[in-house]
């Protein structure tokens, strides 16, 4: 065995002089001769790769947004048939939509993904613009039918009216343990479980008024990711601690894209489309309590950006930008050192100099970066002080009588849109006959699933938006009042005069109705769609009020 392993070594003693001499000299030739190689042949390859690339590129995307565009309505109309047949079934079902994913900025991007599941349901028109719109509909109404539809609006208008009378009282009593704003004198104690039920009762009865006023709760993922600390501006980062609230709740209403678009002299470095479109909710109400604290605070907002709901909230803390922050540590890092090399130095009887001027330089670059942060976090609070101004809504008290009146609003416009739809569905020999004439049998016709879709297609051709209606609510509303019957799961309807005279006889006038806060923050999409200049010229007018 030993003698077996010394002429290994031996072996490897003479195997490896002439492998390392090999290798010498055949390595040159071989690292000249690839050299040689990707010089001469790797333009070539580029220029090949690249010229089928960009020969296949448009062809490649001209088939597949033909594709697409061929298979997406089928797509699109297949989910929407099979998830209102779910819905149908079982209202606790339903297939999860996907949207567009809209984010934007420096907020965490991922913060709307959770609404895309969620297709907006409010009518973006007023009531009145609503009963415009139908009455000068096409071959919709007969002539007779004209003349008396505005009084059968309004009668329909006062029962709902009616309706919530007793629901904004409710409110009232419950909210009135845990009022902030109360000043009358308190003629009793509230114990901590009585504002507890109070508080509860409270949010469960705001559910159902945000749900009816066709608000939407804003997912509990979705805001813990939008108070995560994140950057809000240029060299500023805000972080919500969500720990300091008991109750922390967002409904939203309406979401709306704003394209943007660059000044001409950005547009010359930068592609159009890299500038991602700003989201704004048109609404927004928070519910919030903090530990310890006895009182519920209500507040309503308008045109809040989607990555800002950290501004509407009473508590944050502002940091310094990461960036910043570097450049400021390092600086102040490298004066501290100076310093104590110029020390050092001094103690030693040594005369250096450059150490005095790394420390000035490194200090005066500390203070200017110090000084940039506070000017940004000043300015922040100053638009957070403005969006607070001027884009408050409703508080409290109030909140909820505006509450109560957009619900209103939204169940008189799906209730009307309903039994207009189902009366106007009906032979064309019908619309020479007179109201007295008409058989509730042949008005409708319809199931619920092709009501809906009528309506829908309606509202986005008037408006341009698409909008999710769910009848459930306007038709359990209509049969109360005896205006709609179904049989074989097929809607039908009275004719006019007999369905007005199933409503209040004394209704309410709209003009009075027309001064009420609902219909004045409302916006009307037939008449106006905002813009991005719209919202500058808004904030151009509210920078010139401040406390400076």
């Amino acid at each position: 065995m030993a003698s077996f392993v010394r002429r290994a070594g031996e072996l490897s003693q003479k195997v490896l002089p002439t492998y390392k001499a090999v290798y010498r000299k055949v390595k040159p030739q071989v690292v000249n001769t690839s050299r040689y190689v990707a010089k001469r042949l790797g333009p070539p390859l580029q220029r090949s790769s690249r010229y089928l690339l960009n020969a296949a590129r448009p062809h490649v995307q001209r088939t597949t947004s033909v594709i697409a565009a061929k298979l997406e309505p089928h797509t699109k109309s297949l989910k929407e048939s099979f998830n209102r047949r779910l819905l149908s079934v079982a209202p606790g079902l339903s297939v999860t939509r996907q949207t567009e994913a809209l984010t934007e900025g420096q907020v965490p991007e991922a913060a709307p993904e959770e609404e895309d599941d969620f297709r907006e349901r409010y009518i973006p028109l007023t009531r009145k613009s609503v009963i415009r719109q139908l009455m000068q509909k096409e071959d919709f109404l007969t002539a007779e039918e004209k003349k008396y539809y505005e009084d059968f609006a309004l009668s329909l208008d006062s029962a709902i009216v009616n309706k919530y009378n007793g629901v904004l009282q409710e409110l009232k009593n419950l909210f009135d343990p845990i009022n902030p704003d109360k000043d009358t004198i308190e003629t009793r104690k509230w114990n901590p479980r009585e504002r507890q039920d109070s508080e509860f009762w409270l949010l469960q009865r705001l559910e159902d008024l945000m749900e009816k006023a066709n608000f939407h709760e804003l997912p509990q993922p979705l805001v813990e990711r939008a108070m995560q600390e994140h950057e809000v501006g240029d060299g500023i980062r805000v972080a919500i601690h969500t720990a300091k609230y008991d109750v922390l709740k967002f409904w939203a209403l309406g979401r709306e894209k704003i394209p943007v678009t660059l000044p001409w002299y950005r547009a010359l470095f930068q592609k159009p489309e890299t500038v991602k479109p700003k989201l704004y909710y048109k609404r927004i109400v928070v519910a919030i309590r903090f530990k310890r604290d006895q009182k519920l605070i209500l507040k309503s907002f308008k045109e809040i950006p989607v990555n800002s709901l950290e501004m509407i909230l009473p508590d944050g803390k502002l940091k310094i930008g990461k960036f910043d922050k570097g450049i400021f540590t390092a600086s102040v890092t490298l004066a501290t050192l100076g310093v104590i090399a110029k020390i050092v130095t001094v103690l030693a009887s040594m005369n250096v100099d450059w150490t005095l001027m790394m420390t000035g330089v490194t200090g005066l670059v500390a203070a200017q970066r110090w000084t940039s942060y506070k000017n940004k976090r000043n300015q922040y609070l100053a638009d957070l002080s403005r969006l607070l101004y001027f884009k408050n809504v409703a508080n409290n008290r109030g909140l909820l009588a505006l509450l109560v009146d957009r619900a209103e609003d939204e169940t008189f416009k799906q209730a009307l849109l309903v039994y207009t739809f189902l009366l106007a569905n009906r032979p064309a020999s019908m619309l020479d006959q007179r109201s007295l004439e008409m058989s509730p049998n042949e008005l409708g016709g319809l199931s619920r699933l092709q009501l809906e879709e009528r309506v829908e297609q309606y509202i986005y051709k008037v408006t341009g938006t698409q909008v999710e209606v769910d009848s459930a609510e306007a038709i359990v509303l209509l049969k109360k009042f005896g205006i709609v019957s179904e049989h074989d799961e097929k809607l039908h309807v009275l004719p006019l005069q007999a369905a007005m005279r199933n409503l209040p006889q004394q209704p309410q006038s709209l003009v009075a109705r027309a001064s009420e806060g609902d219909i004045a923050e409302g916006y009307d999409r037939d008449v106006f769609a905002e813009t991005e200049e719209q919202y500058e010229k808004e904030e151009q007018v509210q920078k010139r009020v401040g406390w400076f």
